[in-house]
């Protein structure tokens, strides 16, 4: 005898079985979590892309436009098991300009990046220029006056960022400079480029260091994601006032020990919280509670 199922729920069976699969995969397989996760990532903020791109296209080239995705980042940031902690935000919720510099680690750093847009309000980050055909980070990217540079053609680089330095002076715009120049997993900072200090002492910029903590819950060679904790941590402005053009070297150097320093601290913290948290399962991505979060020992 042959049975009749209605379409719905044949529909209904199907994705309670995708999504029993998925669930059962990302508990027991950590490479599946791995990869997954990051999936997870690039597809929302996407989305949240997509979304925010309307709205930002009748106002193309302004600094604010980022600050709109910040709160679905943030969201994103819970799916993903991650907490991010801002310390020090008052140094840049202080209405001036200046040329913020931040270790690069990850494209996971987008999202501590937003965890203190909504407190700058007013910021452009450097980036480059390929970035721009990424669809659609690309296209929002361009549309929040993110500056595009051709990392091959230094002159030309240069004194697009002169130019734009001049009118980030005039607006009081912050401009977020990621001196090492690519993203490195080192124990230490990969050693800094001159661009952003030269920057600084020929507009006479201060210079905030932003340091995130490393990102001790992923191991890339092992394919783990676990949950984790961040740490942003923003440190007083750097008064470039006292130094000479001819003290890049100096300037820069100040500047690269500091957040050398402190980014052993927040290496021995933030392993510190994930040891007191291991306990817990990595379910956060299925109960989106923030009360799930932890890391599991795999």
């Amino acid at each position: 005898m042959l049975y009749y199922l209605e379409p719905s729920w044949t529909w209904a069976g199907f994705l309670t079985f995708v999504t029993g699969t998925i669930a059962l995969c990302y508990d027991m397989s950590p490479s599946f979590r791995y990869h997954f996760k990051f999936v997870m990532y690039v597809f929302t903020a996407s989305v949240i892309a997509l979304f925010v791109m309307p709205v930002a296209i009748f106002r193309p080239k302004n600094v604010r436009n980022s600050a709109m995705g910040a709160p679905f980042m943030q969201r994103i940031s819970t799916l993903l098991g991650i907490t991010w902690e801002v310390q020090g935000e008052e140094h840049l919720a202080k209405d001036f300009a200046c040329i913020v510099v931040s270790n690069h680690q990850s494209i996971l750093d987008v999202a501590g990046m937003m965890s203190v847009w909504p407190i700058m309000k007013k910021c452009a980050a450097v980036a480059k220029k390929e970035i721009v055909y990424i669809i659609p980070f690309g296209w929002i990217a361009y549309l929040a006056g993110t500056i595009f540079i051709d990392r091959a053609k230094s002159k030309e680089c240069q004194a697009l960022l002169s130019e734009s330095a001049e009118a980030i002076h005039e607006k009081k715009i912050k401009m977020w400079i990621f001196p090492e120049g690519t993203r490195t997993k080192a124990p230490t900072l990969r050693k800094f480029k001159k661009g952003a200090f030269h920057l600084a002492l020929q507009n006479k910029l201060p210079i905030v260091p932003v340091l995130f903590s490393p990102y001790t819950f992923i191991n890339d060679e092992k394919k783990i994601f676990n949950s984790g904790k961040m740490i942003t941590k923003v440190f007083p402005p750097i008064d470039t006032d006292k130094f000479s053009p001819e003290d890049v070297d100096k300037l820069m150097e100040i500047t690269e020990n500091l957040m050398n320093e402190e980014f052993q601290k927040l290496c021995a913290e933030v392993q510190k919280s994930q040891s007191g948290s291991s306990s817990s399962k990595n379910r956060t991505i299925f109960t989106w509670s923030p009360s799930a979060i932890g890391s599991q020992g795999n």
